[in-house]
This record gives structure tokens, C-alpha cells and sequence, in this order.
């Protein structure tokens, strides 16, 4: 739905308790919400206005069947799969869509890897030191599949035997780059490949600060190896804070 993004998708569940309520409630219930400053009324009056348009629906239709002829898994907030670690953070998506094993919960706790894309010689050998490290203390190794320290990150922590999460800014069914197929499907055969958009959405720059921001709630101590200022880790650093996560800057 235009305009209804996942602050309001949350707040609306908050209140409304489950799904079923949001679109069955009357006018007057979802306007109070309003009324208590919960929700903005232009995402209330947004909402209401299409929350019985048919199109959106058969586009949520059509999204579900397309993720089941592809394999990918549509996880919802409900699931028990859904990452305890997103639980009251509210610009976290309602809907996921994964390839692999989305086995977070398990892991008492997860290391974030992110940095530079051309990383230096030591970069590279620390983001691989520390995932190899993270691994054998029982720790998941979260990433975005990037090309340098991320996809070292990644392969650092297969190698070593571990599970590890790669959160895309784009749709799972895409491969991004391109190179990284080999490692893209090894990260589905041993942890998992997740992302908040729909199969078929293509990667955009303007996708990846909201990607790295999943990533940053993933991540219960974030590492930040060889990223220059002003480079795409500072959206994930000021998540990271944001969520009251650890941040090393290596």
C-alpha cells in the first residue's frame, strides 16, 4: 500500500492485534487511533482508502505465488521463525521473504561483518579472522553479500562450519553481483538469503541504507572493517546505535 510503510504496518498490528482486525475494524476505531497519536492520520485515511482495493490484493496474491513457484519462504511477523531481534523496533518490515534456514533465534549471539567493497590485503584477512572467531563462539555471522569484506565475511564463516544470514536490497530470487553466485548459493545451502522485497525487485541504491538497517537489527555487536566516511557502513553504523547494538570499528 502507498504511503503505509512499515512504521505505520507495525503500529497498526500493535493495535489492532492481528491482521484480520486492521481489516475489519470500523472507521471510527482505526480513527482513533489518530485521536491517541499513535498513528498519522494521513497513514490512518491512506490506509483505510486501500485497505479494499482488489488490485493490491491480487498483487499480494500474485507475490505469494510467484514465491512459491521459486522456492522462497514468506515469513510474517506471527512466525515463530520471525527474528526475535526485530521485536519492537518499528521500522523493521511486518513481511520477509528468505531462501535457506532462518534459524536466528537459535544463536544466543550474531556478529554483523560489514566494510569496504575494495578493502585492503589486512582488511580482508580481519574480516575473515573475525568471522572464523565469531563462528567458533557459537556466534551467527550476518552480512549483505557484498563484494569484498561482506562476501569474505561469508565465506570465512561457511568454511569454518557456521551459519550465516546475507540481507539483499533486492528481491531473494536475484543474484547481486552477479559473481557472487556460487557464494549465493551457498549461503541458502548453509544459513540463509533474506530480504524485505518482493521476488523481483531489482537492486537500487536506494534500497541498500534500508537494507543495512536489517542488518544492524541482526547483529548484536557490529563490526566495521576498512570503510572510508562517508561510504554505505555509515547507514549501517547509525542503525546499529540507533538499536542500542555494540559497534567495533576496525
Amino acid at each position: 500500500m502507498k504511503g503505509v510503510g512499515p512504521v505505520t504496518q507495525n503500529a497498526l498490528l500493535d493495535s489492532c492485534s492481528c491482521i484480520n482486525n486492521c481489516f475489519e475494524a470500523c472507521y471510527d476505531d482505526l480513527v482513533s487511533l489518530y485521536t491517541a497519536k499513535l498513528i498519522g492520520k494521513k497513514k490512518i485515511s491512506s490506509f483505510i482508502e486501500q485497505r479494499q482495493d482488489m488490485d493490491i490484493r491480487n498483487r499480494a496474491e500474485e507475490i505469494l505465488e510467484v514465491s512459491r513457484t521459486l522456492g522462497i519462504d514468506v515469513v510474517t511477523r506471527e512466525d515463530v521463525a520471525f527474528p526475535v531481534r526485530f521485536k519492537n523496533i518499528s521500522d523493521i518490515p511486518v513481511v520477509l521473504y528468505m531462501k535457506g534456514s532462518l534459524m536466528i533465534n537459535e544463536y544466543e549471539s550474531s556478529a554483523g561483518i560489514v566494510g569496504a567493497r575494495r578493502c585492503t590485503k589486512e582488511g580482508k584477512g580481519k574480516a575473515i579472522e573475525l568471522a572464523t572467531s565469531a563462528v567458533s563462539h557459537g556466534s551467527a555471522v550476518i552480512s549483505g553479500m557484498a563484494k569484498g569484506i561482506d562476501s569474505y565475511a561469508h565465506t570465512a564463516a561457511i568454511k569454518s562450519g557456521g551459519y550465516t544470514i546475507a540481507v539483499l536490497g533486492n528481491g531473494v530470487d536475484i543474484c547481486y553481483p552477479k559473481e557472487h553466485d556460487r557464494l549465493y548459493e551457498e549461503i541458502a545451502r548453509c544459513g540463509c538469503v533474506l530480504s524485505e522485497y518482493p521476488p523481483g525487485t531489482m537492486p537500487r541504491e536506494y534500497n541498500f541504507p534500508r537494507r543495512n538497517r536489517l542488518i544492524a537489527a541482526l547483529s548484536d555487536t557490529l563490526y566495521v572493517v576498512d570503510a572510508g566516511r562517508h561510504s554505505g557502513t555509515e547507514t549501517t553504523i547509525e542503525s546499529s546505535r540507533r538499536y542500542g547494538r555494540q559497534v567495533i570499528v576496525v
